[in-house]
C-alpha cells in the first residue's frame, strides 16, 4: 500500500528526498528545476554524485528514459538512479535494489540507508532475491576450516561449479546465502557500490541533430578541440569536455530572451555537479552571461583558433553582469 499522501504522491516523495539529502550535507538541485523528463534531482557530496529520477510506480520507467539517464550519468561521472515506491507486484522492499534497463532502483528508505553507509547487498532478479557476497572471504574461510569445495557443495545443496562461481563473485540466492553463513560462521556480505555504477554501464552515442544550428555548434566545438555529446530531455542540450578535464553543461539557444529559466537551471545544475556551464547562441548578442553562466555566439567560436581561446573567453564572462 502506498505510504505517501494520495493528493501529493510523487511531489511528496521528491520533496522528502531533497530534505534527506540536504540534511546529510549534499548539494542538491532546487525544486524549481525539477521535472525534466530525464531526471528530477541532482546531488553531490564530495566525490559522490547522483542523478535521480523519481517515480511512484517503477513499471512506468521506460527504456528511452533509462538510455538518457545513463548517458547523462556517464558524461558527468554521476550515478544514475531511480527512487520509487512500488511496482505492479507491490511495494519496494527496504534493503533491496531493483533494476530496470540496467538502472538501479531503490525505495526512499533503501537509498537513505545507503547514503548513511548501511548496505544494500540484496538485489531483485528473475526468480527472487539475490545476495552479493564476498567471494574472496568465502574461499579464505572455507580453506581455513579445511573444507573442500565438494564438502561445502554437499552441505549447502548446490553443485561444485556453483561454489566456484560464488568464490569468483557470483551472487547467491537468499536461502543459499543463509546456509553458507551458518556453516562458515562469518559475514559474507558484499555491499553494492552504487556510486561507481556509471563506470560499468555501456553507453552508445549517436548524434541526431535537431536543426542546422545544433549541427554547426557541434562541428565548431569539435573542430576546436572539444569532445561534444548531445543529450535529450534535459535543461542542457550537450556536455562538452576539454582534454577530458573541464566539463561543460551546454545550452544551445537561438533566442536568449525567452530562455532565462533554462539558463538558470543549466548554471544551477552545473554548480551542483561541480562542472562548468555554457550557453551558445545562434545570434550575435551583447549579453556576456546570465547569472554567471557565460554566453558565446557562433561567430565568436568561428573566430577562435582553438579551445584555449574559447576557454579564455569563457573565463572572462563568468562574473555576473
Amino acid at each position: 500500500m502506498n505510504t505517501y499522501p494520495v493528493d501529493e504522491g510523487r511531489s511528496y516523495l521528491t520533496g522528502r528526498l531533497r530534505e534527506l539529502l540536504l540534511e546529510r550535507d549534499f548539494a542538491v538541485s532546487d525544486s524549481e528545476f525539477a521535472g525534466y523528463p530525464s531526471f528530477d534531482i541532482t546531488a553531490r557530496r564530495d566525490d559522490a554524485k547522483f542523478i535521480i529520477k523519481i517515480l511512484l510506480n517503477i513499471d512506468t520507467f521506460r527504456e528511452a528514459n533509462a538510455i538518457e539517464l545513463i548517458k547523462l550519468a556517464s558524461l558527468v561521472s554521476a550515478s544514475p538512479m531511480v527512487i520509487g515506491d512500488r511496482a505492479s507486484s507491490g511495494k519496494l522492499e527496504q534493503g533491496v535494489v531493483y533494476y530496470r534497463h540496467s538502472v538501479p532502483i531503490l525505495s526512499l528508505e533503501t537509498f537513505t540507508d545507503y547514503i548513511d553507509g548501511e548496505g544494500p547487498f540484496i538485489t531483485s532478479g528473475p526468480g527472487g532475491y539475490y545476495v552479493s557476497i564476498d567471494g574472496q572471504a568465502l574461499r579464505k574461510r572455507r580453506e581455513m576450516l579445511g573444507y573442500s569445495i565438494g564438502y561445502l557443495s554437499n552441505k549447502v545443496g548446490v553443485s561444485r561449479r556453483s561454489i566456484s562461481l560464488y568464490e569468483a563473485g557470483s551472487a547467491v540466492t537468499v536461502d543459499i546465502f543463509l546456509k553458507l553463513e551458518e556453516l562458515l560462521d562469518c559475514d559474507l556480505r558484499k555491499f553494492l557500490n552504487l556510486m561507481e555504477i556509471y563506470r560499468d554501464l555501456k553507453v552508445s552515442f549517436s548524434e541526431d541533430f535537431v536543426d542546422d544550428f545544433f549541427r554547426e555548434a557541434f562541428e565548431l566545438m569539435i573542430n576546436r578541440g572539444y569532445e561534444m555529446r548531445g543529450v535529450k530531455r534535459s535543461p542542457f542540450d550537450a556536455v562538452a569536455k576539454e582534454k577530458m578535464e573541464d566539463v561543460f553543461l551546454v545550452g544551445l539557444l537561438e533566442d536568449l530572451a525567452i530562455k532565462a529559466e533554462r539558463i538558470r537551471a543549466i548554471k544551477h545544475i552545473a554548480d551542483v555537479f561541480g562542472t562548468e556551464s555554457l550557453v551558445i547562441s545562434k545570434m550575435n548578442t551583447t549579453r556576456e552571461n546570465y547569472g554567471g553562466c557565460p554566453v558565446l555566439n557562433l561567430s565568436e567560436i568561428k573566430n577562435s583558433m582553438d579551445s584555449s581561446e574559447i576557454h579564455n573567453l569563457i573565463e572572462k564572462r563568468k562574473s555576473p553582469s
